[in-house]
C-alpha cells in the first residue's frame, strides 16, 4: 500500500499543479483578450439581440414590393434613353475590330511595332524553310544506319 500511496500522491500533486498553471494560462489569455473579445462572447451566449416583441412591423401602405415596380419602371425609362443614343449601337465590324487589336497587341508583345507591316507569321516560317539545311550531324547519323 505504501508503495502505490507515494507515486499516486505525486502523481496527483503534479496534476494539480499542470491545471493550476493552465488555468492561470487561460485567464492570462482571458484578461489580454482584444477589444471585440467580449461583444463576440456576448454575441455567442445569444444576448443581446432583439426580442421578437421588439421587432417593428410594417404599416399596411408601405410594403417592400411597391418600391420594385417604381424602379422597374425607372430601370425601363433609362433603357429607353441608352438605346436612342447614337453611341449605344453595336459597330457592325467589331469581330474585326477585335482581331487587329490582338494583333498589334501580340506584335507589341514580340518586340514588334504594334502597327507595322513588316512580316506576317507565314512569310516569317517561309524564310526560316528556305534557310532550314540539315546539320552534318544530322547527315552522319543517317549514314551509319
Amino acid at each position: 500500500m505504501k508503495n502505490t500511496a507515494i507515486p499516486l500522491t505525486s502523481v496527483c500533486c503534479l496534476l494539480l499543479a499542470a491545471c493550476t498553471g493552465s488555468f492561470s494560462k487561460v485567464r492570462t489569455a482571458i484578461d489580454q483578450a482584444p477589444d471585440w473579445y467580449d461583444a463576440r462572447r456576448v454575441e455567442i451566449r445569444g444576448e443581446g439581440y432583439p426580442e421578437i416583441v421588439d421587432i417593428p412591423t410594417i404599416e399596411r401602405g408601405n410594403t417592400p414590393g411597391q418600391t420594385l415596380e417604381t424602379s422597374k419602371a425607372r430601370g425601363a425609362e433609362l433603357r429607353a434613353v441608352f438605346a436612342e443614343n447614337a453611341r449605344a449601337v453595336a459597330p457592325a465590324n467589331a469581330a474585326a475590330e477585335i482581331e487587329d487589336l490582338r494583333e498589334s497587341v501580340r506584335r507589341g508583345f514580340a518586340g514588334f511595332e504594334a502597327n507595322s507591316n513588316f512580316l506576317t507569321d507565314e512569310e516569317i516560317e517561309a524564310i526560316r524553310s528556305a534557310f532550314d539545311v540539315p546539320r552534318v550531324t544530322r547527315g552522319l547519323r543517317a549514314a551509319n544506319r
